[in-house]
């Protein structure tokens, strides 16, 4: 086998480029030309391409001509477009052609991309205008993901004209059955790691992959000279791609999910017989390749005194997965890597710690604080009497020492009351978690947490069922005046004069829900089978909200089509009071409010006058400002329906709220991050925690 012909900048582009740029990097050859002008056409941005020629006698001087040709007809490619040339006699070295077009990019950032992918929204301008993502590009330790999908049907997916250019009109072709991931029919895990955070992500989320296959391809953005180099032994289909990324992983580099953007792969034939064949040799070498680089980087890591950081932590999530590893592994690497008898060096990262609970017990989940923890942390209940004594177990000798990572309950607020920034501020620099035990969270100064650089994550979802269903009890009463009707009977007596002239059928009325998250969308199917008029408002539409609900931008419309208002707002500075007299007196005359998310979300002298005047039929409320006082004044009205805070009081959902607590913890442990990261964490995107050592519960 004669040795390439390589000839870089075989056309180089007039630019000028940006040195902080992403350059496209791609590979092409002869039959792909056309599809590489449409790449140029939609992205006009720099590109850096390897054209792989076949040294065929004969072909050559067409196929450059060829080539000649599409560069100098157009203006985008003269510009935009470096062409490096590789002439041999191999069919594909897809990683030699990847590296020779990423070694001649003239940007400090590359985008390595397959040709046939569709760019279908602009994720270069959003980048760029992300400071918090570009400083960790900088650092050679990070990877942008942008999520590729196909569709279903072979025909479909060759119009790319017709292929959706917003992340709302994408979730429309996927809950349609059109669209799915890329390479659907794949093992799990070929592309952009879990596909349902991708599709209920906020507007602009940029999150962490936290789980990893090692046949995982995504398209990706990194720093040119940062991550290493793609094996070049792989030759043809099957496994090259994957080895690149696999070793760009093990080097530390984590993985960010750009959640507002995609490509679409333009569907065409491949040739099967010859990728049957050459994936079946490249899954051989890929087998072996993934034991060697393990080793590798472990005693890199290990000889470098880096083995218990985070920059090893993906290198040893992966290579203890292989079972070689496990047998024939240094004991040196073993020991830290997979556990000993020694409690102390057991763990992802090869380190135990403790759990500390304040204020309370868990009452519920007992035995999943073993099943989930057990085997990674020690477990210590705290019995500190008050907030000095808890922060003093924490300073050198203290049982607390060392702690990382703390579980919170309300009740812990008792004792040390709420976390607010001086106890935050009180915890050591080892403390890298809170999980707090409930979806509002305003009991935790999350300003004092992001400064403090504690991460702080809640349990969302475990309070959906509970805390929708109570809205739809507190609906159902104030439209039918059976909590009137209740202490009526209860006194001894019957029917309230007049109630019926107050009270309405449900079906058929307007639902209007203030927050269309978790627990609003959950009201909404509930009131569905009455059926209801649901109409939202939300920061941002919901793409996943059912089609028979309808979003408002604008806030006051929809409160002028309401006859029941119910909020689902976190508590926030920003959300203090945001339904105050404004909002009320936009509502219909004789509508009703129901809040089941934060007392202080609604400005409680505006909606009391509102009931005095008769401008609200009624209200249904079970939170309060100064819970556990209720303002007296409440009391007055009749036609209130009035609850302790009854949300979530209910074992299923306790014990499934504590569940998730833990399971934060646990996922933080083992993989440097929790899913429920809370809103501000989400904004700020703050990187993953460092290694854990001790966690403690409160």
């Amino acid at each position: 086998m004669r040795p390439s012909k390589i000839i870089p900048y075989y056309y180089k582009a007039s630019g000028p480029f940006g040195q902080s740029d992403v350059t496209v990097t791609s590979i092409i050859t002869s039959d792909r030309l056309d599809v590489f002008a449409r790449l140029v056409d939609k992205y006009q941005g720099p590109i850096s391409v390897t054209f792989h020629v076949k040294n065929i006698t004969g072909e050559v001087p067409r196929i450059l001509e060829r080539l000649r040709t599409i560069y100098a007809s157009s203006e985008l490619m003269s510009r935009f477009v470096d062409v490096h040339l590789v002439i041999d006699s191999f069919d594909r070295q897809f990683n030699t052609w990847r590296n020779i077009a990423r070694l001649f990019a003239r940007t400090d950032y590359i985008l390595m991309l397959d040709v046939d992918f569709y760019l279908c929204t602009d994720f270069r301008k959003t980048l760029r205008k992300n400071p918090w993502i570009m400083r960790r590009l900088e650092s050679g330790l990070a990877a942008v993901v942008i999520p590729a999908f196909e569709y279903t049907n072979f025909q479909e997916g060759k119009d790319y004209g017709k292929f959706p250019t917003t992340k709302a009109e994408l979730l429309k072709l996927v809950r349609r059955g059109k669209i799915d991931v890329f390479h659907w029919g794949w093992k799990p895990g070929h592309n952009s790691t879990d596909y349902p955070r991708f599709y209920s992500a906020s507007p602009d989320e940029i999150y962490l992959v936290t789980e990893y296959q090692s046949a995982y391809e995504p398209y990706v953005i990194f720093k040119k000279n940062g991550p290493p180099w793609c094996e070049e032994r792989f030759v043809g289909y099957g496994g090259n791609k994957a080895a690149c990324l696999f070793e760009m992983y093990l080097s530390g580099v984590m993985y960010y999910v750009m959640a507002d953007h995609f490509l679409i792969h333009q569907n065409h034939l491949y040739e099967e017989t010859a990728r049957r064949s050459e994936r079946k040799y490249n899954r051989k070498i890929y087998s072996g390749f993934k034991e060697e680089v393990c080793f590798r980087y472990l005693r890199s890591y290990r000889d470098t005194g880096l083995l218990n950081t985070t920059r090893a932590r993906n290198a040893i999530a992966e290579c203890k997965k292989l079972k070689p590893i496990r047998i024939a592994a240094p004991e040196t690497v073993i020991l830290v890597c997979f556990g000993s008898r020694d409690r102390s060096t057991v763990g992802v990262y090869g380190l135990s710690g403790h759990l500390i609970q304040i204020g309370g017990t868990i009452v519920w989940a007992h035995d999943d604080v073993k099943a989930l923890l057990g085997s990674i942390a020690d477990v210590v209940y705290d019995d500190a009497p008050n907030r000095k004594a808890f922060l003093a177990e924490f300073k050198p000798g203290g049982k607390y020492e060392g702690t990382i990572g703390i579980y919170r309950e309300n009740e812990s607020a008792k004792k040390l009351g709420v976390f607010d920034k001086e106890l935050i501020d009180g915890l050591p620099s080892s403390v890298r978690w809170i999980a707090h035990n409930g979806a509002g969270y305003d009991p935790v100064d999350v300003r004092a947490c992001v400064a403090k650089g504690i991460y702080l994550s809640n349990t969302p979802g475990a309070v959906d069922d509970a805390t929708a269903t109570t809205a739809l009890y507190l609906l159902i009463s104030t439209l039918r005046q059976y909590s009137l009707a209740e202490r009526s009977l209860r006194s001894l007596k019957w029917k309230p004069a007049g109630i019926n002239t107050n009270s309405h059928d449900v079906t058929g009325r307007t639902l209007a829900i203030l927050g269309l998250g978790g627990i609003g969308l959950r009201l909404a199917e509930l009131v569905q089978s009455f059926p209801m008029r649901v109409i939202y408002h939300s920061r941002h539409r919901n793409p996943k909200a059912p089609s028979y609900c309808e979003y408002f931008e604008n806030v006051e419309e929809m409160l002028a089509q309401t006859d029941v208002l119910s909020v689902h707002v976190p508590l926030r500075p920003d959300t203090v009071g945001l339904v105050g007299e404004k909002w009320i007196r936009a509502l219909k005359p004789k509508s009703i409010i129901i809040n089941t998310a934060r007392g202080k979300v609604i400005d409680e002298e505006a909606l009391i006058r509102a009931l005095e005047d008769g401008h609200l039929a009624a209200a249904g409320l079970d939170v309060y400002p100064n819970e556990p006082e209720v303002n007296p004044r409440f009391l007055e009205f009749p036609q209130v329906t009035l609850l302790p805070h009854m949300g979530t009081e209910n074992q299923d959902s306790q014990r499934k709220m504590e569940v998730r607590a833990l399971t934060n913890l646990r996922d933080f442990l083992t993989t440097g991050m929790g899913k429920d990261l809370v809103q501000e964490f989400k904004q700020q995107q703050h990187q993953p925690a460092v290694a854990p050592k001790v966690i403690s519960k409160l």
